[in-house]
């Protein structure tokens, strides 16, 4: 098997060709010096890729960007608010030039359909860890969003919702009525001040974030802060904790805070224990009561907290089960696949 000894020419031919290409659909990869830098450099590995593939070197000395391939290009490409539909486009042009190019090459010996394979595996190996960075930056700002919107609601909770309350409460005490006379009275009181101290557990429950810690350091301080108005809440861990991308981190933060939360307000539990265990493919989280549990059919279709739950592991990929026993009381399992960025 042969490729043509002037590696150099072969791969600058397929080059030009290529950003000829994308700067006649204007595409933005080929707009910005940088970008079109980093567009050379990905080529280049994905060209040395193919040739080790068909079993001869390229030959080519060429100095390769630190990014030329891996998570690390769609990282950037998202900062630079690039489609991955152009980056999916210029993938597909360079498989139709390069094979021509190299095809047509008088010192190439090589099969279409072993040159076929070889190029879609080596642009295959680069898309798809880009792919993952690229998703990756999409949930990180989707964290942050989510992040800024829990607290814009905990002070709107705290600020007015509760000051509401706070105030209704105030009436009834500084204008004498005697709450403790009239059943429905004390009754109206009690569910005032539930009411109260519910609205300001949730608002203070919006406040808390994984944002520069660990996961399990951040499950750790969000127990540590709880109050004493509902069962001991107790954290585990098995295995060496690792750092998850920010986005992955924030979403399992907010499912495994919600299940406690709930678990503590309607479960009936005396004991509520967050277990991690953390290996080299995945982070399982189980949230675990002993409260009185309940039936799979006793739970409403379209029940929003299930919804939401369910929603955000599908986002970073995980697998949520729900685990329910009446009378035995209620697991929550939360399994993340470790990603290749976790450190």
């Amino acid at each position: 098997m042969v490729i043509g000894n002037d590696g150099v020419a072969l791969r600058d031919r397929i080059l030009a060709a290529l950003f000829e290409r994308l700067r006649a659909s204007e595409s933005t990869l080929v707009a910005d010096a940088e970008v079109s830098e980093q567009l050379a450099a990905q080529v280049d590995w994905i060209l040395d890729r193919t040739f080790d593939r068909l079993g001869r070197p390229g030959g080519v000395e060429r100095p390769t960007a630190p990014a030329a391939h891996g998570s690390g290009v769609g990282e950037k490409r998202a900062r630079q608010n690039i489609h991955p539909v152009d980056s999916l486009s210029a993938a597909t042009v360079l498989f139709d030039v390069a094979f021509s190019i190299i095809s047509a090459d008088q010192d190439t010996d090589v099969s279409p359909a072993d040159l076929a394979r070889a190029l879609n595996a080596s642009i295959m190996s680069a898309v798809v860890p880009a792919s993952v960075g690229y998703v990756n930056v999409l949930l990180e700002r989707l964290a942050v969003a989510h992040s800024e919107e829990r607290l814009g609601i905990s002070r709107e909770l705290h600020d007015r919702v509760a000051h509401s309350i706070a105030a209704g409460l105030q009436r009834f005490q500084l204008g004498g009525i005697d709450a403790a006379s009239d059943p429905r009275l004390r009754e109206g009181v009690q569910l005032f001040s539930a009411a109260l101290d519910e609205t300001r557990a949730i608002a203070l429950d919006l406040r808390h974030a994984v944002g520069d810690k660990r996961l399990d350091e951040a499950l750790h301080d969000y127990v540590g802060d709880l109050d004493d108005s509902g069962p001991p809440v107790e954290t585990t861990v098995e295995g060496a904790p690792y750092r998850l991308s920010t986005g992955v981190q924030e979403e399992a933060f907010i499912i495994v805070r919600e299940a406690v939360h709930n678990a503590r307000r309607h479960s009936g539990a005396e004991r509520i224990r967050v277990h991690s265990h953390w290996d080299r493919r995945s982070l399982t989280i189980a949230v675990s009561d002993n409260g009185h549990g309940f039936a799979h059919e006793t739970v409403r279709s379209g029940a929003l907290g299930l919804i939401a739950a369910q929603e955000r592991a599908e986002l970073i990929g995980a697998e949520l089960e729900i685990v329910p026993g009446l009378g035995t009381g209620t697991t929550l399992t939360l399994t993340i696949p470790r990603g290749r960025e976790s450190e």
